[in-house]
């Protein structure tokens, strides 16, 4: 077995790198690889909002039903230990896509940038996308890629097709409680009185995208939902005739907030049997104010004591919600790659599965993404070779989002592009138990890093704070050790891997502070809530 997949990986890195005949006689492409897509392979490159390790093959949670995704790992090369560059949409995509650090960058946040500015950032830098399709690949793109979609630069050059964003029933849209206009769009529907925490706190409240709902077929567009229209679209181009390479890049919107989905994935997860997050009573003692800030979330009050007082299932209410949501999003996923095994390009496809980043359920006293601990970080990544070579292995190796664009270039004998700074998964690829040094740098906010590799989190705020976890004794991050002398070597270890330089946002210049720092500064002033735990008198901002 082991000599059939040596010599199956000789074949696909033959055709991947275009090594014809001529150059190799004995690694002739596939007889099935169809003669249209010349020796490059296809792309299918399947993106999923919000997705933590709340998968079955990932293990994040005991009764998540993922059989879809499931399959597709199992014939993929998984990377269990992947993480994002930064935690939330926008900042983590354009690292994406763009294999540019967000401290290298300066795009730390959801914030919108122009053309003008947009190109300033990449300098010489060419998005993945572009650099496809100007190199013979038909680009084409449906769903959530970007954070407002299929791009958030008008008329940049990215994709050859795309297909419009969905425009909502008036009806429908009113909804929107917590995601008015036209940024927010295709995260409708929102359920038909708000939610819960919205009867609650509409009152000059925020942030009421903390709400679930199971929905009935009236409460839906009449196309269905958006991801299964996003999905439907997808099919139909994997049921066309291609005559270049493809880059097919889908994305899903759930199971990002608001957690609706139709009734019958609800059904799936009986309320009284949910298996709910272990959160330690002394969680927080531990965490310094700037870790605190990240915890407390969007909502006036804080997230967390928001969801404690609208009830007391509330809390088992929304954790069975996501796993509604993520059952979902799986069956749309589920549809595309039937579609792709049914399709001509079957065997001459490589697909990319991802997530922007993970996404917290109470575990930290948080309800979002956008922290630097492991349920915000951790992503779902495999790469699907053709012929599934090497599928069913994984790589426990740290691995990060920003590898992605440049291991593609490697499969694929692309152009070089400049500043990637992101390292080739390449070896993991041929040999999954293969050793790496580099570990995954995470960025939130100016100058907050996580430094994450085999064993360690290490994580140190821009005012000097730190916190340390061991994954060999404790996986969830409930003790940091950081200030155990015992591992000033580790801390100084992975602490070398810190970027040296990190672009000030406009805000900050000249001593301000950025949203981030205003609400650190407030719990500082204004005093710590309970439920964040002690309040760290020591700690400062900066």
């Amino acid at each position: 077995m082991k000599f059939r997949r040596l010599f199956l990986l000789v074949i696909f890195i033959a055709v991947a790198s275009g090594i014809g005949p001529e150059r190799a006689q004995s690694a002739s492409p596939p007889p099935d690889l169809k003669a249209k897509a010349g020796y490059r392979p296809n792309v299918l490159f399947l993106a999923i909002d919000d997705l933590n390790d709340w998968i079955g093959a990932a293990g994040g949670h005991p009764q998540a039903r993922t059989p879809n995704l499931d399959r597709l790992i199992s014939q993929s090369v998984f990377f269990r230990n992947a993480h994002t560059a930064a935690p939330v949409c926008s900042a983590s995509r354009h690292a994406l896509l763009s294999g540019l650090r967000p401290s290298s960058t300066g795009w730390y946040s959801n914030s919108s940038k122009t053309r003008e500015e947009y190109t300033g950032i990449l300098g010489s830098t060419v998005p993945m996308p572009t650099h496809f399709k100007r190199n013979g690949y038909k680009t084409m793109a449906a769903g959530k890629i970007y954070h407002k979609g299929t791009s958030d630069i008008e008329g940049y050059d990215y994709w050859d097709e795309a297909r419009p964003k969905y425009k909502w029933p008036s009806w429908l849209a009113e909804r929107g409680h917590g995601y008015q206009g036209e940024s927010g769009g295709h995260f409708h529907p929102f359920p038909r009185d708000g939610g819960a925490i919205y009867q609650k706190y509409q009152e000059g409240v925020s942030g009421q995208s903390l709400c679930w709902g199971a929905l009935e077929e009236v409460d839906m567009p009449p196309e269905g939902m958006p991801d299964e229209q996003v999905a439907d679209w997808a099919v139909q181009r994997l049921r066309q005739e291609h005559d270049k390479p493809f880059f097919l890049a889908v994305g899903f919107v759930r199971p990002h907030v608001p957690y609706t989905a139709p009734k019958k994935f609800f059904d799936i997860y009986p309320l009284d049997d949910i298996v709910m997050p272990d959160v330690p009573s002394d969680e927080m003692d531990d965490i310094p104010l700037l870790g605190k800030g990240m915890a407390y979330g969007t909502i006036e009050g804080g997230d967390h004591r928001n969801v404690l007082d609208v009830g007391p299932d509330y809390w088992r209410e929304m954790v069975r919600a996501y796993l509604a949501c993520v059952t979902f999003v799986d069956e749309q996923a589920g549809k595309v790659l039937r579609a792709l095994a049914d399709s001509p390009y079957a065997d001459n496809t490589i697909v990319v599965f991802w997530s922007d980043h993970g996404q917290h359920l109470g575990e930290k006293r948080h309800w979002r993404k956008q922290a630097l601990w492991e349920e915000s970080t951790r992503v779902p990544l495999a790469i699907r070779l053709p012929k599934s070579v090497n599928g069913g292995d994984a790589s426990d190796q740290p691995a990060s989002l920003l590898d992605i664009y440049p291991t593609l270039l490697e499969l694929i004998d692309l152009p070089h592009v400049n500043g990637l700074e992101g390292t080739s998964l390449l070896p993991q690829l041929q040999h999954p138990a293969a050793r790496r040094s580099e570990p995954a740098i995470t960025t939130w906010y100016y100058n907050n890093h996580s430094v994450r590799d085999l064993n360690f989190r290490y994580i140190r705020y821009r005012d000097g704070a730190e916190e340390l976890y061991d994954h060999r004794s404790d996986p969830g991050e409930h003790h940091s050790l950081a200030a155990d002398p015992k591992y000033a070597q580790v801390k100084k270890r992975l602490a070398a891997y810190l970027p040296k330089e990190n672009a000030v946002p406009s805000s900050i210049k000249n001593g301000g502070l950025d949203s981030f720092g205003r609400k650190v500064e407030r719990l500082r002033t204004e005093g710590m809530p309970d439920w964040l735990g002690r309040d760290p008198a020591q700690d400062t901002v900066r």
